[in-house]
């Protein structure tokens, strides 16, 4: 049912956006004594508007991923963010994930981690755990009204601009909303990040096409392993991203293209029919759940202008993952009520946001973002028969892990150990990943760039 509240005439913030950064954000505020508003265009903020791997967040030890850990208390079902002290209850069943695989279609695999080993470990030897997404988001949605937030759904945010005393924002239903500050969480295409300029000289990559699916009964070589498939279709790389849900005999599979010329309803049948992983998918039952598309850009140096802030994948596009969507909502809004509280509502006000991500991620050393561009461009500069034979010389078992950045340095140590023999029988491969060295992922991808459409 919609939600359209009487709306005020002054907030101390206004969230546009509410997928996990934004009520993560609603949620803080509120508890914090702000008067807030969340406007959301869904008219059901609980159902998905695109289907990632549902919720994976990383959970091993030692992994420290944007700085920080995050504890699961089994009983209450509430997830902790240690170092920065942030929590939340998820509402949501759970499952453990114990390793990481990636394949080529010849069925050729790279093994970050083994299963059976981390399993006996427990708790202690998972990588992440997978969550049911609608139930996280319809549990933070419940937590942000009892704090207090208005809630605007079935609304467009068509405006944005600074006042003298903080912000301005129009909205598709004729009514202003003004406020001290606000907070763009309306994702990788986000009108506010185009409307206040942060586009037009940011760094474009292509757009990317995903197709996600609800799966029964896929046939895994374990089900409680992630695997991505890597291939090269129609000249493009394509990943495909499965990923246990936290039900018995339940996945969820994700087709996913940085060319948008390429029609991955024609790959997923190519997948699923004609190569060497396609007995995965015998008896099976695939459900197409949503598709969409995201822009690809390159990461800003300043998540803020003009008393909005940005977070989630409106400057971190798509490389946060859950976890930093959920982290940065949550420090924003904190670094917000600081501001308010003290009455110093400036950019010196919410220094300690801009400072989290300048330390913990645009000038980390951990987080190179064409680093992790090359999971996406595997498939562009290698051909399937070169994607299998350089995944058939690594026979070591990598340290288990699902860290987006950490997990392809070990790779590149272990490529380096078989770089000769690489050379002597395949030298193309070499070849093809010196690319990743010599070039940049706009200079890679700038024909898939050309045919893209970025809201700049």
């Amino acid at each position: 049912m919609e939600e359209v509240k009487k709306m005020s005439n002054q907030y101390d913030l206004v969230i546009v956006g509410a997928g996990y950064a934004g009520l993560m954000a609603a949620k803080t505020a509120g508890e914090n004594g702000l008067k807030t508003a969340l406007v959301e265009m869904k008219h059901d903020i609980s159902k998905p508007n695109r289907v990632d791997c549902q919720t994976l967040l990383p959970m091993a030890e030692g992994e420290g991923f944007l700085e920080e850990s995050v504890t699961l208390d089994p009983n209450t079902g509430v997830i902790k963010f240690v170092k920065n002290d942030v929590s939340f209850k998820c509402g949501s069943p759970y499952r453990n994930i114990y390793a990481f695989e990636i394949e080529s279609i010849d069925g050729e695999t790279l093994k970050f981690g083994d299963p059976k080993v981390q399993r006996k470990l427990g708790d202690k030897g998972r990588i992440c755990i997978a969550l049911d997404k609608s139930k996280v988001l319809a549990s933070l949605l419940a937590q942000v009204k009892t704090a207090g937030v208005e809630v605007i759904t079935g609304t467009v945010v068509t405006g944005v601009s600074k006042t003298k005393d903080g912000v301005k924002l129009a909205t598709n239903r004729g009514k202003e909303l003004t406020a001290t500050f606000a907070i763009a969480a309306d994702g990788a295409n986000s009108r506010l990040t185009q409307q206040l300029g942060f586009n037009k000289d940011r760094g474009y990559y292509s757009s990317m096409n995903v197709l996600g699916y609800y799966a029964e009964n896929l046939k895994l070589p374990d089900p409680e392993v992630v695997y991505y498939a890597v291939a090269r279709y129609d000249n493009a790389g394509v990943i495909t991203a499965i990923g246990p849900r936290p039900y018995e005999n339940k996945s969820v599979v994700v087709f996913i293209c940085i060319d948008c010329r390429v029609d991955l309803l024609k790959f997923k049948d190519y997948f699923t029919k004609e190569t060497k992983l396609s007995a995965w998918f015998k008896g099976a039952q695939l459900e197409l759940v949503n598709s969409s598309c995201g822009n690809m850009w390159s990461t800003l140096p300043k998540p803020y202008k003009d008393n909005v802030l940005l977070v989630g994948d409106t400057c971190f596009c798509q490389e946060s993952e859950n976890f930093g969507a959920l982290l940065s909502g949550a420090l924003a809004a904190r670094a917000v009520t600081n501001a308010v509280k003290s009455k110093n509502p400036t950019e010196a006000g919410i220094k300690s946001y801009l400072e989290w991500w300048d330390k913990s991620f645009y000038n980390n050393p951990k987080y190179q973002r064409d680093q992790l561009m090359g999971n996406y461009l595997l498939g562009t500069i290698l051909n399937n028969a070169e994607i299998s034979f350089l995944f058939s010389k690594i026979n070591t078992i990598l340290p288990a892990s699902i860290h987006p950045y950490t997990l392809f340095a070990e790779l590149g140590a272990e490529i380096g150990k078989v770089a000769g023999e690489i050379q002597a029988k395949m030298p193309s491969v070499l070849a093809g990943l010196g690319r990743l060295q010599q070039e940049s992922p706009a200079q890679i991808l700038k024909d898939a760039a050309a045919a893209g459409f970025p809201n700049r």
